[in-house]
């Protein structure tokens, strides 16, 4: 299966919702792994089956420990949990500190990240620069999306870090700009400074920002989930990196499953 990274360049544009949406989201068996060393946010935000909360001492750190004796599906899994609503996560450090203890395991995740046959996983790797530890995830990926909102210093922190990063990698480069759906212009103005880069940026996405549809990711939604523009948004962007990253025994499950008269 296939490794999928987002991360951002500056600030919060949002990469833990928009990781949240995507895994739930996603048409394959998925996993969401938080590998921002900042903390965790899914445990804060989200709650496991039947509402009760999530184990913050089992996730990355519990898996360093336990990794020393090798990585692999079985490993990795035993040290991950499920969210309400049927979504894998392994959960991140509770804070900064605990990156420490985690020593050389980020280069190994993440080949064992990009090799599960548990199925493809989606690492939610937070900021990232070039002195960032979660560095070799983003590297593993096969996808590497950078999410962003509409702002100058925002759009100026993407340019520099996609630069550096299409020189370090040979994985296919996406961007996602977080903007209200009415900002199509101001999107409009971030594909335009993506095309003047001499990095082909050929996967472009806008994600609506919508804090009615976010709040469900924060655990105080209320409503219909579906009917939110996040979601409305999101569906598509969701489709289309599965597709990009997808086996052959991935597409031809999906032909299989929706022949194509029935699509």
């Amino acid at each position: 299966m296939a490794l999928v990274a987002l991360a951002s360049a500056k600030g919060s544009p949002g990469v833990t919702t928009a990781s949240l949406v995507l895994g739930a989201l996603w048409p394959r068996q998925v996993l969401l792994a938080e590998c921002d060393p900042s903390g965790s946010d899914v445990a804060i935000r989200m709650t496991a089956p039947g509402g009760t909360p999530l184990n913050s001492d089992r996730g990355l750190v519990s898996l360093a420990a336990a990794s020393r004796k090798g990585l692999g599906d079985e490993v990795i899994l035993a040290h991950g949990q499920q969210l309400d609503g049927g979504l894998d996560v392994l959960l991140g450090v509770r804070s900064p500190e605990q990156v420490g203890g985690m020593g050389g395991l980020w280069h190994p995740l993440g080949l064992t990240f990009n090799q599960m046959q548990f199925g493809d996983v989606l690492a939610d790797c937070g900021r990232i620069s070039t002195t960032s530890p979660q560095l070799p995830i983003v590297y593993s990926a096969r996808l590497i999306v950078l999410v962003c909102s509409a702002t100058g210093s925002s759009v100026a922190h993407l340019r520099e870090r996609l630069a550096a990063l299409a020189s370090q990698v040979d994985a296919q480069l996406g961007v996602v700009v977080v903007a209200d759906p009415k900002q199509r212009d101001a999107v409009k103005q971030v594909w335009s400074v993506l095309d003047a880069m001499s990095v082909p940026v050929r996967h472009r996405w806008h994600l609506a920002f919508d804090p009615v549809g976010a709040a469900f990711f924060e655990g105080r939604g209320h409503g219909r989930l579906a009917k939110t523009q996040l979601i409305r948004s999101a569906t598509d962007i969701t489709a289309e990196m599965a597709a990009l990253v997808a086996s052959p025994q991935d597409l031809d499950m999906a032909e299989a499953a929706f022949p194509l008269g029935e699509r």
